[in-house]
């Protein structure tokens, strides 16, 4: 259901603003929960394929975790019982830019204004997904990171109302979306077969950490392999502070998720639980090295990057962290063996 004014229109909806370290499954799980779906951030991470991304570049630039194609989620996120569309436009020199962030915003009109909520790159202060629950003239009313802000008075996993601590609007030209414009839309609820899709997801999983997949792109490091690109970087000096903590704690996250998921997945699928179960733990023992590198490197600054005993033993931590994943992938490819 919308509430329209003259020139304006919101989405009745209440949204949990998107806590979550990776935006897009933070964001994607508020739209779907408040379209009264069952489902959380182990949910949106494991199926979409999130969870099993490790994607950095040589300097630990903060772009690593969203430096990939994002059409990949769409198929699992779709699974999740709702249909998806995942649009990404990029621009450059050759693209009218004025003309793209338009045709965005009118398609994000078209979308609240039937009564559905979308998630939108960069319709927040920094490069990350947010919830846009209405629009106001020309600019966006946004569900971010910003909801979370200290100084305002909230609970973490509280849903908001529409009314209940705004944020500031986004105007539609400016929104901080470098590389492209993305955005991510809802349409009907769906029935899906979801042993087919669980399958599905642990093969992309696999597929993901084996670097087999073409949603990267060649100027990063990635699957199992980026964590010793990740170490080298140390080694070398080249770590940018920000980016290294940043990276750390989105992977970091995402593989607490990844265990997760697979714990769940072991538990409903008992033929090969084991194997499941054994990638749960690799998973979690991986996160608790990055669990072990937020300490070391804490934000907001980053920590001394080149103090070089913290590089050695951060630079051991991630080698461990790849031959965790690599026993991982090897344990869900020997779950799919079995199906």
């Amino acid at each position: 259901m919308s509430r329209c004014r003259q020139d304006e229109n919101v989405v009745d909806a209440r949204l949990v603003p998107p806590w979550s370290w990776v935006s897009y499954v933070g964001s994607v799980a508020g739209v779907l929960r408040s379209r009264r779906l069952s489902c959380d951030f182990t949910d949106v991470a494991g199926m979409s394929g999130y969870a099993f991304v490790v994607n950095v570049h040589e300097k630990l630039c903060p772009s690593g975790p969203t430096g990939f194609d994002w059409t990949m989620l769409e198929e699992g996120t779709q699974a999740l019982g709702i249909e998806t569309e995942i649009l990404t436009v990029e621009h450059d020199k050759t693209t009218n830019h004025e003309e793209l962030v338009s045709d965005l915003f009118e398609r994000v009109r078209q979308e609240i204004d039937a009564g559905r909520c979308c998630v939108v790159w960069g319709a927040t202060s920094a490069p990350e997904f947010g919830i846009v629950y209405g629009y106001r003239a020309s600019s966006y009313l946004v569900r971010s990171f910003r909801s979370l802000d200290p100084g305002v008075e909230r609970q973490q996993g509280k849903p908001l109302g529409p009314d209940e601590s705004p944020e500031e609007p986004v105007q539609y030209d400016k929104l901080t979306a470098p590389g492209c414009l993305g955005a991510v839309f809802f349409g009907d609820t769906i029935e899906t077969d979801r042993f087919r899709a669980e399958w599905q997801a642990v093969a992309r999983g696999a597929q993901l950490l084996r670097a087999r997949h073409s949603c990267f792109d060649p100027d990063y490091a990635h699957g199992v392999g980026a964590f010793t690109v990740w170490a080298e970087s140390f080694e070398a000096g080249r770590a940018e502070p920000f980016g290294n903590t940043y990276n750390t704690h989105c992977y970091w996250e995402m593989q607490l998720l990844a265990s997760e998921f697979c714990k769940r997945l072991g538990k409903r699928h008992r033929r090969c639980g084991k194997e499941l179960d054994d990638a749960a733990r690799q998973f979690g023992r991986s996160a608790g090295n990055l669990e072990r590198l937020k300490q070391m490197f804490p934000l907001p600054g980053g920590g001394d990057i080149s103090n070089r005993k913290n590089a050695s033993e951060a630079a051991e931590l991630l080698r461990q962290c790849k031959e965790l994943n690599e026993r991982a992938a090897g344990s869900l490819e020997k779950a799919l063996g079995l199906v």
